[in-house]
């Protein structure tokens, strides 16, 4: 069995998958929602409050409950009712928007009850909004 050689060209390419995904989700949350660490709740940044494209206020919600499962090792996603709670948008929007992002441009997966947003949005995310 071989062990890591730093001259082995392949050497570069191991890493922490997870690690990058933190970066990207920190990257992309930064500028809109801030976790708190005792209460583990989401506040918006104005920021956030300025988007005025409730498909992408849902996709930036379940990036947080993304990162928010990953740091303090939660269950990932939120069910719809939990969406409706925060106030976001108003509920019939939530509902509509829900079932547009995962029924029609399968832009969210559904584990449960639970929405997730896929790994692969968040470049697809981030390089979205630094096109505006």
């Amino acid at each position: 069995m071989k062990t890591k050689d730093d001259k082995d060209p392949l050497s570069s390419l191991i890493g922490s998958g997870k690690e990058n995904e933190r970066q990207k989700l920190a990257e992309l949350l930064a500028p809109f929602i801030i976790i708190d660490g005792d209460s583990k709740e989401f506040y918006f940044k104005d920021a956030f409050t300025q988007v005025d494209n409730n498909a992408l206020k849902i996709e930036l919600l379940l990036a947080a409950a993304r990162a928010r499962s990953l740091y303090f090792n939660e269950q990932d996603g939120l069910t719809a009712q939990e969406i409706i709670i925060l106030s976001i948008m108003p509920e019939g929007s939530v509902k509509t928007t829900l079932r547009k992002l995962f029924s029609i441009e399968h832009r969210i997966k559904q584990s449960g009850k639970r929405y997730i947003l896929p790994s692969y949005r968040i470049p697809e995310i981030i390089k979205s909004l630094t096109k505006k």
